[in-house]
């Protein structure tokens, strides 16, 4: 009896091998690379406007995959499907991370890959008078990808300041001896020429002197 039974539980396991293979089969590597391709084609972009709010743009989406994210101003995961663009609107200053799955009947849930975007911070100092003077300080810009405090902007901006007058004393000093040396030619050009002639008529009596002589 206990044979029959072990027999039985075989035969079965045999019965449903070939359904066993084929649904493991329709998610194989190929379709899973494909899968991939198509994840990796979706593009983040953004955009932004007079009140610095920003708007996250998602292109190339198709129904085989699906889009998960946090939405921070909600405080929850979010999902989006659908092979049309998707907007998602967001503050400066904020990183989304997209996490992009298969929809596919036989690969659902299948992660293919995530995706992260970041707006950058808006930059209140470009509108101090600083700025308006400097605009080419690299803290001038009206958008940043860091977070700046008070203190870092003050403190870079002595730096560059600093900076700024140490290059100005040096171009004011290679310039000095430039003119330094461009004077002395100029005021001395008589006695520079009469010695330059003398040393080329010097220089012709040395070489006449070495040419070898005729023999008659």
């Amino acid at each position: 009896m206990k044979g029959k039974k072990i027999f039985y539980i075989i035969f079965v396991f045999i019965c449903m091998t070939p359904f066993i293979t084929k649904v493991s089969a329709d998610c194989d590597y190929q379709r899973l690379a494909e899968l991939s391709k198509i994840a990796n084609n979706v593009k983040l972009s953004y955009n932004y406007d007079s009140n610095a709010n920003f708007t996250v743009t998602l292109t190339n989406l198709t129904n085989d995959i699906y889009v998960t994210y946090y939405n921070p101003g909600t405080l929850g995961t979010v999902m989006l499907s659908g092979a049309t663009e998707q907007n998602v609107n967001v503050g400066a200053g904020t990183t989304l991370t997209f996490d992009i799955y298969s929809s596919d009947p036989n690969c659902s849930g299948k992660k293919l890959v995530t995706k992260y975007i970041s707006t950058p911070f808006y930059n209140y100092y470009s509108t101090y008078d600083e700025c308006k003077e400097n605009p080419n300080f690299k803290y001038c810009q009206r958008w940043l990808n860091v977070s700046l405090t008070n203190s870092q902007f003050e403190n870079e901006f002595v730096k560059y300041k600093q900076d700024i007058a140490l290059a100005n004393q040096k171009s004011v000093q290679d310039n000095s001896v430039w003119s330094t040396i461009l004077n002395f030619f100029r005021d001395n050009v008589l006695i520079l020429s009469v010695g330059l002639g003398i040393v080329i008529l010097i220089i012709i009596l040395v070489v006449i002197k070495r040419l070898p002589r005729r023999r008659h």
